[in-house]
């Protein structure tokens, strides 16, 4: 059964409790999705018809959500994203003087991201174009002195403190009004 037609003007979002659905664009297959995949969010978030069609392909149960309970939830979680940023910037000393509004401007642009034990997050050498405030957990600091010999330890970074400072050269204040 089809539960979405590519083309379709489309004002529901779907949130998958069961089954297993299929995913085509234009006749070709692009994935298949089980339990847990929200799917139809592009027509809801962009006003615009549905990108692909979704057929089942064993018996679903399925939650739609409309576009104003949609559009409501994600506000919601932005907000409450907001205000979690706002908290968190307010915890790191450096910050901690800066205006509210400041404050606020800066959680509007943070964005989160997670990495593994032992990944790497900026590589010696690299054009360093991304500001870090550590949320949780540790960073190590090394440096290269030669590609043939082991890293050098230089100090270890936690939760609070702050990275990669020259992607803000050249910034001032009044930028964020």
């Amino acid at each position: 059964s089809c539960i979405i037609k590519e083309g379709d003007v489309g004002s529901l979002v779907y949130v998958m409790e069961d089954g297993k659905v299929e995913v085509t664009k234009e006749g070709v297959k692009l994935c298949t999705m089980g339990p847990g995949k929200v799917f139809g969010e592009l027509a809801i978030l962009y006003n615009c018809t549905r990108t692909a069609t979704v057929k089942t392909l064993v018996n679903v149960k399925l939650w739609a959500i409309d576009r104003q309970c949609f559009q409501t939830i994600m506000m919601r979680t932005g907000l409450i994203k907001h205000t979690e940023y706002m908290e968190f910037l307010k915890s790191v000393p450096t910050f901690q003087s800066l205006p509210e509004e400041i404050l606020s401007k800066l959680a509007d642009v943070l964005e989160e991201t997670h990495y593994e034990n032992g990944e790497y997050i900026i590589r010696q050498g690299a054009r360093g174009d991304t500001f870090f405030i550590i949320s949780k957990g540790t960073v190590n600091v090394t440096r290269e002195d030669s590609p043939s010999e082991d890293p050098v330890f230089l100090r270890t970074l936690g939760k609070g403190d702050w990275f990669g400072e020259k992607a803000l050269q050249g910034w001032t204040w009044n930028l964020f009004e």
